[in-house]
């Protein structure tokens, strides 16, 4: 059995994939295996990983299936004891995977561990963590903002970004419904907070550790695209009913009335087509959601 398992899940990056790949296979620790899920590459991301990278275990989708699906398909093949997800435009610094591993193995009730992530100029914050506020919104903390001593403190944290983020794997193995780690409802976007929510809800610590960094090459779009905008509003919905606590849904409409009514008109004005599909969708998964609350 590897120690790390690193799953990465490609679609058309052969820009970044190298960059990735070679920051993985220059890091001082060694016990590990490399998993790429791709996509339905239409680019030549495939042929990159197959003419350089030999010893990587290759999967390959014939169509887009998400990140969700593509990094579950990762992990029921990994033979590591932790699972380190990677965005294919992530590029690991010095010692990352060796200060990683020994920020969640030191303690057995550590269940997910994160870096800190940097923008590509390596100053400015991508996320220290993820943050839920009182009002049910999920933040990534330090977004944008210029990488500070505040920012250099192990904590505990609500949630880690997807972009970069270790999870024991017993720790998953808990959380597991229907076959899947994350949930392949969510296709893309706040998955990584419906795990970190579900890994708390088993009892399990959420780790932030400054000590292993690396950097989001790509950025954050800071203006969502229409689907963006459409999967950000179904998903949100759908991770506070599948994991809030019962006692707090009539909180949810309170909520709606003095917060959500005039986002959502705001976005009914703008994106029609996707603010009507997010409602039907919405209504259609709630079942669904609901009943996956008790894992």
């Amino acid at each position: 059995m590897k120690a790390i398992s690193i799953i990465i899940v490609t679609s058309n990056s052969s820009k970044y994939i190298e960059s990735c790949l070679d920051s993985i296979l220059i890091q001082d620790f060694k016990d590990y295996e490399i998993i790429v899920a791709d996509n339905g590459s239409k680019d030549n991301t495939i042929a990159i990983i197959k003419n350089r990278y030999s010893s990587i275990i290759l999967i390959e989708n014939l169509k887009n299936f998400g990140p969700c699906k593509a990094r579950n398909q990762g992990i029921a093949i990994a033979n590591g004891k932790f699972i380190l997800c990677l965005d294919h435009d992530v590029k690991l610094l010095d010692n990352f995977l060796t200060n990683v591993y020994k920020a969640i193995e030191t303690r057995d009730n550590i269940g997910a561990a994160g870096p800190k992530i940097l923008m590509s100029d390596g100053k400015i914050i991508y996320s220290a963590g993820i943050y839920f506020s009182y009002l049910w919104r999920f933040y990534d903390v330090g977004d944008a903002k210029i990488d500070m001593p505040a920012f250099g403190h192990k904590k505990y944290v609500a949630g880690i970004s997807a972009a970069a983020v270790i999870y024991r794997r017993e720790a998953l193995e808990t959380i597991k419904q229907d076959g899947e780690y994350f949930d392949e409802d969510f296709f893309y976007l706040f998955e990584d907070v419906d795990v970190s929510w579900r890994l708390r809800k088993m009892g399990w610590k959420i780790l932030y550790t400054p000590y292993a960094a690396c950097l989001h090459v790509s950025g954050k779009s800071r203006k969502k695209d229409k689907f963006s905008q459409y999967l950000s509003m179904r998903n949100r919905y759908l991770a506070i009913i599948k994991n809030e606590s019962l006692f707090s849904l009539p909180k949810l409409f309170v909520i709606f009335f003095i917060y959500d009514l005039w986002r959502n008109m705001f976005m009914l004005i703008t994106n029609a087509r996707y603010f009507l599909r997010a409602c039907y969708e919405t209504a259609g998964l709630s079942k669904k959601m609901f009943k996956k609350r008790f894992i």
